[in-house]
């Protein structure tokens, strides 16, 4: 029997995803090869726009009508803040909850029983990996593997339904993290990188003060060649401890996504941003002084209600001096029971889109200022493709996140290895081995 799961949004959906799909491999299904029906869909849904919204509904009607007879199931934050317009879609066998996402073996399993073809048992020996306390086994990707340490968030800022749809905070249990990583070395992952819904507030409902740095403490511990990689850090937990790891510790990479999501400090407090634009620029300088080849990247919405013309003006001029390397933009989508979506100051679709494109220009100059920077320098690198075909250069990633190319890679291939970057091209470096 085939399955077949579509993910949409963040790297903890992905991850989420394949921890699906190892219980379905593990109570007897296999994914289904190109071009061959499922009789089980899954779809992982988001909702962190109403863009998205649509094309999670848009993703189950396609798979509905591709795989017919299947049974459909639903599962994510979108299934999780509005299961009634899910349960309408015609096709749609259950809607999963996030929280029995847990419990997916035996749901799917009892879903998927009187299904003409037979369900196999799991092969001897092996064991369900969302159980809590054990390691997940499958990854995606040859040289870089996600770990998830974390889940949910307890900010609810005024413009995000991202609380609603993943719960309060949930810290995996380091022991579980370290035994997770230390499974992927082992492996051969070059590079892992650590994810969660609100990752700098890991530990925090462990009672764990500094939970993130004193993790990472025991990570760079593991020996191997290897190297993590941090996902997004909220501004105030961007603190001492982990600023001097991050500069500091050859086996993380010196790369911090810090979203600011707007440059003006009366609107981040109306959406409840614990932090005005002042703190962020002295701490992205603060950073910036102790590594000029840190990738620093941030998250900005456009257009959020009260963002006045004059207000986005100044941020804008402002942005244009941060030393940032790469934005992340989205323009505001007002989400149905958040704060924010009956505010005062509401912006026109056409104004908002035309603000992100604008947020957008300003971030292509900072990464491209930023890429030249590292001409002739020389930066240790992990493969992001399989670059098999005879005369194809071999994609690769930077420890400060600078896609690149590279014709002449060491073989054979799939650690980390150093290369000079000999010229570059807007966003991306091309490299030479070092002789």
């Amino acid at each position: 029997m085939y399955y077949t799961i579509k993910t949409l949004g963040c790297k903890v959906n992905q991850i989420d995803s394949m921890r699906l799909a190892e219980s379905l491999e593990e109570i007897g299904l296999a994914e289904a090869p190109p071009g061959e029906s499922a009789a089980l869909c899954l779809v992982n849904t988001c909702t962190v726009t109403a863009r998205t919204d649509t094309q999670c509904r848009q993703m189950i009607r396609r798979l509905v009508r591709e795989n017919p007879g299947a049974r459909v199931v639903v599962t994510g934050c979108y299934a999780q803040t509005n299961p009634e317009a899910v349960r309408t879609i015609p096709g749609v066998a259950r809607v999963l909850a996030n929280r029995e996402k847990g419990e997916a073996r035996r749901i799917l399993r009892g879903l998927v029983s009187d299904h003409p073809e037979r369900v196999a048992e799991a092969p001897a020996g092996r064991r369900s990996a969302v159980r809590p306390g054990e390691p997940m086994r499958r990854v995606n990707g040859r040289s870089r593997a996600f770990v998830q340490v974390q889940d949910g968030c307890n900010a609810f800022c005024a413009y995000c339904i991202v609380p609603f749809g993943r719960g309060p905070l949930k810290s995996e249990d380091p022991d579980t993290v370290v035994r997770q990583v230390e499974m992927l070395v082992d492996q051969g992952y070059p590079e892992i990188v650590l994810s969660g819904i609100h990752l700098g507030a890991y530990g925090m409902d462990r009672r764990e003060p500094n939970g993130l740095a004193r993790l990472l403490r025991r990570l760079v511990r593991i020996p191997g060649a290897w190297r993590v990689r941090l996902s997004s850090v909220e501004p105030r937990e961007v603190d001492d401890e982990l600023i001097a790891l991050v500069t500091g510790e050859a086996k993380i990479c010196p790369h911090l996504h810090i979203p600011l999501q707007c440059g003006d400090t009366a609107v981040l407090r109306q959406m409840g941003r614990p932090y005005s634009r002042e703190e962020f620029a002295e701490l992205v300088f603060r950073l910036r002084e102790l590594s000029d080849r840190m990738a620093l990247g941030t998250d900005l919405i456009a257009g959020l209600p009260g963002e006045s013309d004059r207000s986005f003006e100044n941020s804008c001029e402002w942005l244009r001096a941060l030393p940032l390397t790469h934005f992340h933009v989205f323009p505001y989508s007002a989400r149905p029971g958040t704060a924010a979506a009956t505010m005062d100051g509401q912006l026109s679709p056409a104004r908002r889109k035309e603000r992100a494109a604008r947020l957008r220009a300003i971030g292509r100059r900072l990464q491209s200022d930023f890429v030249r920077r590292m001409k002739g320098r020389v930066l240790r690198v992990v493969p992001i493709s399989d670059g098999e075909l005879a005369g194809t250069p071999l994609k690769v990633l930077s420890e400060n996140y600078l896609e690149g190319f590279i014709s002449d890679p060491p073989t054979p291939m799939g650690g980390i290895f150093a290369a000079k970057v000999s010229r570059t091209d807007g966003s991306r470096i091309f490299l030479e081995r070092e002789s």
